[in-house]
């Protein structure tokens, strides 16, 4: 619920944040990673905050380790990295890979899409000393109408708000200030918007409707992302032996026949409904998966090693790719290997550790050359020029 709950922990996580982030912590001149998942909601803020502050955004599967997002992010040599939600979204095995390299890692987060949202709107207000003109508000699980709500966002220099049946919106443009508006919705989320019309009543505040047409091809887009979060599901479950996991995705598989059986018929509303069901159940389903991961790295030593070489593998591609001298490492990496596959723990355990100092150390020395390398490919990667 979002109320007078909200209100309280809303500056509980300001004053946290800003303790965590006091001082210069984003200085001129420094550089700044923003690191968020593929929620709609939170992706958007991320999206958001680094067209305000010049950061780049790098996006992680829900809830999914991937140790190539950790390559992604060293590729830019950041002096700090932003995560946008908590660690059920963007997991801690980031924050441990980043803090080896000794990049500052600052988590803003709420327990859930509209708290997180709000904490971030918070936190960068105060750091960068922000002046929003408006508000554009939208349900927090409407994920085409949030990409509308971007984009007026962004034009209109406004604040994102999330909402859903239990907002209390005329106490949130009371903190913030706001007495002008924008509700952005689709048919999936109407009656959101009809509730948050009733509540703005009460602060005699103005607002403007804008409606979210949803197409054939933006509920394909959804589908493809659902699609990519069940490939990680299945690794998982392949890596554990989970029944509970495989019988979970034959069933949202089943629900994504269904999408595609509406669109075929030309009910693209009912096929956008359905995929909104789809994308909320692939995060559960992704919560569960990374507890049957983390049991099984427990319990099964072979492959704990087998994701620390894939995630020393990734890392060293890095270097590679900015034109760093990394033969010594890659000599260290095929032993680790031998020694892995011979079943020889201690000494696989050895050389990892080895690696890995040598690694941290010569990352700290071509730090630069590796910063300009990353800033060309995200440049190239943007179309600009």
């Amino acid at each position: 619920m979002i109320g007078r709950k909200l209100i309280a922990v809303l500056f509980g996580l300001l004053v946290i944040g800003m303790t965590a982030s006091a001082g210069s912590a984003f200085a001129e001149g420094t550089a700044t990673v923003i690191l968020v998942s593929d929620n709609a909601a939170d992706k958007a803020i991320a999206e958001y905050l680094a067209n305000l502050t010049g950061a780049i955004v790098v996006t992680t599967t829900w809830g999914v380790y991937d140790p190539n997002v950790t390559a992604e992010i060293l590729s830019y040599a950041p002096d700090q990295v932003i995560i946008i939600g908590g660690p059920m979204a963007v997991v801690d095995e980031y924050v441990t890979d980043l803090e080896e390299y000794n990049i500052t890692v600052y988590r803003w987060w709420g327990a859930n899409r509209y708290e997180t949202d709000l904490a971030v709107v918070c936190n960068a207000s105060k750091l960068f000393g922000i002046k929003f003109n408006a508000s554009v508000v939208v349900a927090g699980n409407d994920s085409l109408a949030i990409q509308t709500a971007l984009r007026l966002a962004a034009e209109k220099k406004a604040m994102i708000i999330y909402v859903n049946q239990s907002t209390n919106v005329s106490k949130l443009m009371e903190m913030f200030q706001v007495r002008e508006m924008v509700m952005v919705q689709s048919k999936a989320s109407e009656k959101v918007m009809e509730k948050v019309e009733k509540d703005l009543q009460k602060c005699n505040c103005r607002a403007e409707r804008v409606q979210a047409n949803v197409t054939k091809e933006q509920v394909e887009q959804i589908m493809e992302q659902v699609r990519e979060r069940l490939m990680a599901v299945e690794k998982i479950a392949n890596m554990t032996n989970s029944t509970q996991l495989r019988e979970q995705v034959r069933e949202m598989l089943q629900l994504m026949e269904k999408v595609n059986q509406s669109l075929q018929a030309g009910n693209v509303s009912k096929a956008y409904v359905l995929a909104l069901q789809l994308q909320a159940r692939s995060e559960f389903t992704l919560k569960n998966a990374q507890v049957e991961f983390k049991m099984a790295v427990k319990s099964k030593e072979k492959l704990k090693l087998e994701i620390e070489l894939e995630k020393l593998d990734a890392q060293v591609e890095v270097l590679e790719k900015a034109g760093v001298n990394v033969s010594v490492l890659k000599t260290i990496i095929d032993k680790i290997k031998e020694a892995i596959e011979a079943g020889n723990y201690s000494v696989a355990k050895v050389l990892l550790k080895k690696a890995k100092k040598a690694l941290h150390e010569l990352y700290r020395e071509k730090k630069s050359e590796i910063a300009m390398q990353g800033r060309e490919g995200h440049e190239e990667k943007s179309g600009r020029h």
